[in-house]
């Protein structure tokens, strides 16, 4: 006799043929008075975990039940069984989490759920460790406030990241809470040499701060300059760990120039361990030099080519207007067409004008440089 069979002939109920037993059990068991019972076999120091849980689960069924019913249903049993589901919480969470449908609005969850949001938010509310974690999160928010005001702030900052024991916290402090871009300037020196030698956490930290800051171009400009004249300059051997890092950091950084400079670098040095290890490097930086595939080539080719076929022309007679320009169509089939632009600058119209003879040739030349690349990856 299984655990579900023995627990039916207990209550002397049904075992029917479903697995969701305590969803598909009949009306007649699923009143108040039977809601009574199924809550004293719950606590019924006899049964097992797996017992208590198909108790606890009918239990809270039936509550909705009663909820769908009368949504002011006054029921004692009702508060019994949901103080008794907060009291054994740690063992209920996962089926509290079930019923309380986090990431549904109310409207569209059980008549239930309600009441089991409310019991997560008195469980959390109570837990003292919980409670304990958000005052140490409250209370290093205050620290970082006091820190940052202190006169010497930045000082104690660059002593903290220059000690193997603080450097973790200070680079947790710079890559959650940021610096100002003459701070982090100072920095970056420090962060570069950190990212490509560095202990694993710490180099993992100070590589997301730089990556975090590459769309700043004057932060991103300064870390291309050392990336370039501290590092890739300087390789004359091999070493695993900053070759491996130079070829991550520089694959995020997504820097056509330095990946350049740094492929031609690992070319031209006459170690035999880089000569064996350069094409995993290619490999994984090549595609970054040119980010556009060629199917989006195709359809901005494809975007140019539906305009016409003709050169774009500027209409000379009509450029003095105050107000109008245009650009004509000159083609056989489309002589006198004319495209009327409202307030367009010289500039503007210029641009527009030779965007269609400036496209083509611009997509010529990528595709003649990513053949270029292609044929010299390995070479």
């Amino acid at each position: 006799m299984n655990e579900l069979e023995k627990l039916c002939q207990d209550l002397k109920v049904p075992r029917g043929n479903g697995q969701d037993w305590e969803y598909e059990l009949a009306n007649e068991y699923r009143t108040p008075q039977w809601l009574a019972k199924y809550l004293s076999a719950y606590l019924d120091n006899n049964y097992s975990t797996f017992q208590k849980h198909i108790l606890m689960n009918l239990c809270i069924d039936i509550c909705n039940d009663l909820f769908t019913a009368d949504r002011n249903q006054n029921q004692p049993i009702i508060c019994q069984v949901l103080n008794v589901l907060y009291n054994d919480y740690a063992q209920h969470w996962q089926l509290i989490d079930y019923w309380a449908l986090p990431d549904e609005p109310l409207e569209d969850c059980f008549e239930i759920t309600s009441e089991i949001r409310k019991l997560k938010q008195k469980y959390l509310a109570n837990a003292h460790e919980w409670l304990a974690l958000n005052q140490a999160q409250q209370n290093l928010l205050i620290a970082k406030q006091n820190f940052r005001q202190c006169p010497d702030f930045f000082v104690q900052l660059q002593i903290a990241l220059n000690s193997s024991s603080q450097q973790t916290n200070a680079l947790t402090l710079i890559h959650d809470d940021g610096l100002n871009d003459d701070q982090l300037s100072q920095l970056l020196s420090t962060l570069v040499d950190i990212a490509l030698e560095g202990n694993n956490e710490q180099s993992f930290i100070a590589h997301k701060i730089l990556v975090k800051n590459k769309n700043n171009q004057s932060i991103n400009q300064k870390i291309a300059n050392l990336l370039l004249i501290n590092y890739i300059d300087d390789l004359n051997y091999y070493d695993e760990i900053i070759y491996r890092r130079m070829t991550e950091l520089l694959y995020d950084l997504n820097n056509s120039f330095l990946i350049e400079q740094f492929i031609n670098r690992c070319k031209n040095i006459d170690d035999p361990e880089i000569t064996q290890k350069y094409p995993a490097f290619a490999e994984q930086l090549i595609p970054q030099i040119s980010t556009l595939s060629e199917d989006e080539l195709k359809q901005i080719q494809k975007r140019s080519d539906n305009v016409t076929s003709a050169p774009l022309q500027m209409d000379l007679a009509a450029h003095d207007h105050i107000s109008n320009n245009f650009i004509s169509l000159r083609t056989e089939q489309q002589r006198n067409k004319d495209i009327k632009l409202i307030d367009a600058s010289d500039a503007e119209h210029d641009f527009i004008v030779h965007a269609r003879q400036d496209i083509p040739k611009l997509l010529n030349e990528i595709r003649r440089l990513k053949t270029v690349i292609n044929k010299n990856k390995w070479t």
